[in-house]
């Protein structure tokens, strides 16, 4: 008998995986514990073990299928056991036991947006009972393609006990698409999108992870109202600083001896001080955390973003956080993080300016409430007070950005913080800490 591989639950809040790329082909044995397939979370890629030992019979989704956890994406058995039928419908018959009590409108289709996995049963109204199986696989397709339920119940079903599958909707939705092409002189309002893009360079398919920033920067626009706050830091001293001991720091601890480091400082002095900006606001519910837990984002190699999490940053002295941002920044462009190191975050640092960027004005990274950007370092002159009165020097000049969640954050708390932050930086001194 085959055993069922489903796709598995990477953290607390993933509730489905992409699948990047499969290690085995149908016909190849796996031993158990063995690689078999490399997925994507809206978190981190995670390269999966076979949990069975036996010959790969089925694999149920291709590359670049999204897949919710907990449903079957391959069959391993032995050498010879083959498999008949739909194989998607088949190894998901077991799953039939929940259906929809509720029912709808004739006209739109019935979907679950919970975390269950299995089948719902679709009725058309409490008086006239019509009822079929799909999967959420179809019910996900079908919602994203407009189809109503009385569309979904006409098409003609290959599956076991005629049920509709992937394929039968997709030659639907193909067949659909040559009989409705757009007759421009009656719509001139509509485009013709193959026409434009013949007029490009080139076109290309936005990968999972550019998705899943894509969609996560939308939903946090929809729900924090941004304030942004700048200051005018002088970063003087510590350029110095900093130039002259960054061999004595690789010499000493084995670490490049980088900006980041005190900045995370600054941050954690300050969110000790301000701590509504360490919080999360849940529904109506202004949680403080008792920890510090700062992201970093961190620009890969293939132009995508992710953002490892020092946890308990608070716990860390100079050298634990110049080693902790170290450590995480080079297991991000490796591709090596493991899902707890991209979660949890309370507050976040992002630094635009090692791109050249004078300043950035960054999307909070929900649950956080606020995100600080950190712009390139440029000389400038600069006004300053001498006890021989006004005089214009060159200094070494930064902005400083703060983002901030406007429900729970007024701009005179948002500002406080970011000049506490300010002068924590203009007073720093890296004598203490080597």
């Amino acid at each position: 008998m085959s055993n069922k591989v489903v796709m598995p639950k990477m953290g607390e809040s993933i509730v489905e995986g992409t699948i990047i790329e499969w290690k085995k082909s149908v016909g190849d044995f796996v031993a158990k514990d063995e690689i078999l397939l490399e997925i994507s979370t809206d978190k981190v890629d995670s390269e999966i073990p076979s949990p069975f030992e036996g010959n790969l019979i089925e694999v149920l989704f291709k590359k670049n299928d999204t897949v919710e956890v907990g449903t079957v994406i391959a069959l391993i058995g032995e050498e010879d056991e083959t498999d008949s039928g739909d194989s998607l419908e088949s190894a998901k018959i077991d799953q039939e036991s929940h259906s929809a009590d509720k029912s709808s409108d004739a006209s739109e289709p019935v979907f679950d947006d919970g975390d269950s996995d299995k089948d719902v049963e679709i009725k058309r109204s409490p008086t006239k009972k019509t009822s079929r199986f799909y999967s959420p696989l179809v019910k996900k397709m079908a919602k994203e393609e407009g189809i109503s339920l009385s569309e979904l119940e006409s098409i003609s079903g290959s599956g076991i006990k005629g049920r509709v599958n992937k394929r039968n909707l997709l030659r639907y939705i193909e067949d659909k698409n040559k009989d409705s092409s757009p007759d421009l002189e009656k719509n001139p309002d509509k485009t013709d999108k193959n026409a434009l893009k013949s007029s490009f360079k080139e076109t290309r398919k936005m990968d999972h992870v550019r998705k899943v920033i894509a969609k996560h920067m939308v939903n946090s626009l929809k729900t924090s109202p941004h304030v942004y706050s700048s200051v005018e830091v002088d970063m003087t001293d510590i350029v110095a600083s900093v130039r002259s001991n960054k061999d004595i720091f690789l010499e000493k601890y084995g670490n490049k001896l980088t900006y980041t480091p005190i900045f995370l400082e600054a941050c954690i002095d300050s969110l000790q001080k301000f701590p509504l900006i360490n919080s999360s606001l849940i529904n109506d519910d202004i949680c403080y955390h008792k920890n510090i837990n700062i992201g970093l984002a961190v620009a890969l190699p293939d132009n995508n973003l992710i953002v490892p999490v020092i946890h308990n940053a608070e716990e860390k002295n100079f050298l634990g956080l110049l080693r902790s941002a170290s450590d995480l920044a080079v297991k991000a462009k490796s591709g090596s993080l493991s899902v707890d190191a991209v979660q949890g975050s309370t507050f976040t640092l992002t630094n635009p300016g090692v791109f050249g960027s004078l300043f950035g004005m960054g999307i909070i990274n929900q649950p956080n409430v606020a995100i600080l950007s950190t712009g390139s370092i440029e000389k400038k002159a600069m006004v300053k007070e001498t006890e021989f009165g006004d005089g214009v020097f060159i200094r070494s000049s930064m902005f400083l950005t703060l983002g901030y969640d406007h429900r729970i954050i007024d701009g005179a708390y948002g500002s406080k913080f970011l000049v506490s932050i300010k002068e924590y930086l203009e007073s720093f001194s890296l004598a203490k800490e080597i």
